[in-house]
């Protein structure tokens, strides 16, 4: 009887234990939101507010400015140190954006476009890519601003390519010896440029060299890329030729032993064509990609119908990452 009584207090206690233990409950299905902040990794933070990157680009495109000097040393550079938006176009594929492709690895160097509302160019060559940063504009937001590794310009797309020498800026069809730069500026140990070696230095006789090869965009002499006057000539000829004013000019810059690991910190933004409808998946691709790599920079639209002062427009719906 006794044994009983503590069998029957047993499997009370027991019972009671079993209803006070919580029910095993499923954790609930996360939010799309939550989802996409999962699979983006947004846990990097925004290299600047979309805003301000919006701000910067349209303030560089309208910026006139063409006596760029060197932080520290004063000396004269190139305007894409301080004006204007230099961008790179690149179709997507299994690769990063910013890595050097195998034809610039052949070249010893990658193709850039300069975009400044007095270069009156009407497209690109392919419908998205991404935006470096300026120097004058790193130093100004206290970010990494790229500023060696520059090398020519040309006023028009030179269709560059492994038959010219001096990494694309060599003229096809005068072959010279590559001069070594006594280092004056940060940049100066890249800088050259063929028109200057070929003793073309002012922009009739740049223009007068384009006739002679009945405007030929592939026979063009390429300027110092530092070379304020340079510049300014490349800016008259684009406006000039106009049977070639819609067509992008052409700057070279020097692929690093890295091919292009390390620019992630350059970029300020991507952007698309709005004129061109696969622009804008493939400008989402390319901030998937920066995000992996650590850095959250904005999209913005691009639209050569647009008013200088509004050349860029953010869209937040454009956005794939989280700004």
């Amino acid at each position: 009887m006794r044994a009983n009584k503590l069998f029957i207090c047993l499997t009370s206690l027991l019972l009671v234990a079993c209803v006070n233990q919580p029910l095993s409950v499923e954790p609930p299905m996360p939010s799309l939101s939550e989802m996409a902040v999962t699979e983006g990794h947004n846990t990097n933070k925004a290299v600047q507010p979309p805003d301000v990157v919006l701000a910067a680009m349209n303030r560089n495109y309208n910026e006139n400015q063409n006596n760029c000097l060197e932080r520290g040393s004063n000396l004269p550079r190139g305007h894409y140190y301080c004006s204007g938006v230099l961008v790179r176009t690149v179709n997507d594929g299994a690769f990063d954006p910013w890595m050097s492709s195998p034809n610039a690895i052949a070249i010893g160097a990658t193709s850039y476009a300069w975009m400044r509302k007095d270069v009156r160019n009407t497209r690109l060559y392919h419908p998205a890519g991404f935006i470096l940063r300026n120097k004058a504009e790193a130093i100004a937001g206290n970010l990494p601003g790229l500023e060696t590794g520059f090398i020519c310009l040309y006023p028009f797309d030179a269709g560059t390519a492994t038959d010219q020498t001096h990494q694309g800026c060599g003229r096809r069809a005068l072959r010279v010896s590559f001069p070594t730069n006594n280092p004056r500026h940060n940049n100066s140990a890249y800088a050259w440029g063929s028109c200057e070696t070929s003793g073309i230095i002012t922009v009739a006789q740049w223009d007068a060299h384009f006739e002679s090869v009945a405007q030929n965009r592939g026979r063009q002499c390429s300027w110092n890329v530092d070379s304020q006057a340079g510049w300014t000539a490349m800016i008259a000829s684009h406006a000039k030729y106009t049977t070639h004013t819609s067509v992008w000019n052409e700057i070279m810059l020097n692929n690093p032993a890295d091919n292009g690991a390390g620019l992630p910190k350059y970029i300020a933004a991507f952007f698309y064509d709005v004129s061109l409808p696969a622009g804008k998946l493939i400008a989402q691709t390319f901030q998937r990609k920066l995000n992996a790599a650590g850095y959250v920079v904005p999209i913005l639209k691009l639209s050569f119908l647009a008013p200088d002062a509004s050349r860029f427009a953010y869209d937040p719906a454009d956005q794939v990452v989280p700004q």
